[in-house]
């Protein structure tokens, strides 16, 4: 992710029309950036030295693109609020998952998450059942671990590779990466994803065990390992904002 130091909230008027919008700044970034998703709404990515007179410069200039993807999106007031309450759903392995929450008996504390056909129960203590947040997280980690850990393993025998640790935790810019040590990281919310398209990622960090890089040999070994890795990869792409919490 890139460094920051500071976000700023405002609202601006859009072809007058108020939208809501916050600045972040970046060492990494050289130009100014503006970005508008369901989780965040709309972003500008702001270069370190540049000033806030770049970002209304930006907005004027931009208006039209805008005015039609906040609307597109639904966050002319700001990213869009998912709800963890009975009734909404989490992705699990592909699958939306209707959440089903209830109260644990008085005696028990620890809260319970089990997967049943298409619901989620998720049974919590009194004074956890306005948040399940962190115990659906630590459900989706677990889940992750077993899952990922599996097809590395599964993926790496079939096609004939050696990979070293996987490690399976947050990350907020890739779903996977490959250290120059052979060790292997993903992010848990990828168990979130379908099957193949989770295999797709397994398939792509394993290519670079044997290439650290995505030349074309990388590529030509990918596309033999994982033929049909480009959709699948549109799949997390499209759905990007579906895989958070």
């Amino acid at each position: 992710m890139c460094p920051t130091v500071s976000e700023r909230q405002a609202v601006a008027l859009i072809l007058n029309k108020p939208v809501h919008y916050q600045v972040r700044r970046s060492r990494r970034a050289r130009s100014l950036n503006l970005r508008v998703s369901a989780r965040k709404g709309l972003e500008v990515v702001l270069p370190w030295r540049w000033t806030l007179d770049d970002v209304d410069s930006a907005l004027n200039e931009h208006a039209d693109w805008i005015d039609r993807q906040v609307e597109a999106h639904g966050v002319r007031r700001g990213p869009i609020v998912r709800e963890m309450t009975t009734g909404h759903s989490v992705l699990v392995l592909g699958v939306p998952r209707e959440l089903c929450i209830e109260a644990l008996d008085a005696s028990r504390r620890r809260a319970k998450v089990t997967a049943d056909n298409d619901s989620l129960r998720v049974r919590l203590g009194v004074d956890d059942m306005l948040d399940p947040k962190p115990a659906v997280e630590k459900w989706l980690r677990s889940l992750a671990r077993t899952h990922l850990k599996a097809r590395v393993r599964d993926l790496a025998v079939l096609h004939g590779f050696r990979p070293g640790k996987v490690i399976v935790g947050e990350r907020t810019t890739r779903w996977g990466s490959c250290s120059s040590k052979g060790n292997l990281s993903f992010c848990y919310r990828l168990v979130m994803a379908p099957p193949d398209v989770i295999d797709a990622v397994v398939c792509h960090e394993l290519c670079h065990l044997a290439h650290l890089n995505h030349g074309p040999r990388f590529h030509a070994l990918l596309d033999r390992v994982c033929p049909d890795h480009k959709r699948l990869m549109t799949w997390l792409r499209d759905r990007h904002d579906d895989m958070f919490l």
